[in-house]
């Protein structure tokens, strides 16, 4: 009967040892997989807007761009917004008086009441205006005798400024038919073209 005891237990003893094993054996893939526990990196989709008065971005999937196609002032106007996000961004494109950056920051009254910074927009010379109150971020240059601006509302989450961050470094101007350099189309043509042309992928961890 001891004998049967001993045996049992010797048994129970090694599942017990077994199971042990495989459960170390597990963790160990885990960590080596996710280390110090993070959370698997996750693929988010870009899309690609091409607007039809010369330039294109990538932007997150989930936000609503509407171009304002009434706008016949304007070469482009686009808003971007997003449900469950305050703020937004605009990004317009408008004829201008202004000699160059360095004029319009002096004589413009929205952009001579911010701070200053020398920035980069589509490969092209610009400057950042920050504004505190309420709080904003205008980067602008000027092609040609057209004014780019691309504006952006900021939120307590930091939610644009990601957006913000991403258009800015994948804006691009296309040169249009027949143009050999970026540039703009008449006011208020061809605005309804422009739209998602394609899908990218964009890792987030």
């Amino acid at each position: 009967m001891k004998k049967i005891r001993l045996v049992v237990g010797i048994a129970i003893g090694l599942i017990i040892l077994t199971m042990g094993v495989v459960a170390v054996v597990r963790l160990k893939k885990q960590s080596i997989l996710s280390p110090l526990g993070e959370t698997p990196t996750q693929k988010a989709q870009l899309l690609t807007w091409e607007d039809p008065a010369g330039f294109k971005f990538s932007y997150s999937d989930g936000i609503k761009i509407n171009p304002h196609e009434e706008d016949t002032a304007n070469y482009a106007h686009l808003e971007l917004t997003s449900t469950g996000h305050l703020g937004g961004i605009l990004i317009w494109m408008k004829d201008t008086n202004y000699k160059d950056l360095e004029d319009w920051t002096k004589k413009d009254p929205s952009a001579s009441s911010g701070q200053v910074f020398d920035s980069e927009l589509g490969g092209k010379p610009a400057k950042k205006v920050a504004y505190m109150s309420p709080q904003k971020l205008v980067v602008a240059t000027i092609d040609v005798d057209v004014l780019v601006l691309v504006e952006v509302s900021l939120d307590e989450e930091g939610y644009w400024q990601g957006v913000n961050d991403q258009i800015l470094s994948s804006l691009e101007f296309i040169p249009l038919g027949g143009e050999a350099e970026p540039s703009s189309t008449a006011p208020g043509s061809g605005q309804g073209g422009g739209g998602v042309i394609e899908e990218e992928e964009e890792i987030v961890e």
